[in-house]
């Protein structure tokens, strides 16, 4: 099985590593990287969430092709 993880590197501001590394010192077995994927983890399930809301919306206001939408203005089956 190849390994879930990729490395990713960049800069961040000082003063958010620090509230990061505050957390991991009140965090017994934490460390940056572990508080960072819960971050992400978090942040990437309300984009998904936001995306399903936007598409159900899109779809649900009849915004696909014609041939594609039923006289109720939902789409056919």
């Amino acid at each position: 099985m190849a390994d879930p993880f990729i490395e990713l590197r960049g800069d961040v501001l000082r003063e958010h590593v620090d509230v990061i590394d505050a957390v991991v010192q009140a965090t017994p077995g934490a460390s940056r990287m572990s508080v960072l994927r819960e971050i992400v983890a978090q942040w990437v399930d309300r984009e998904v969430h936001r995306s399903s809301v936007l598409m159900r919306v899109w779809n649900g206001n009849g915004n696909a092709p014609e041939s594609d939408r039923s006289r109720t203005g939902k789409r056919a089956s």
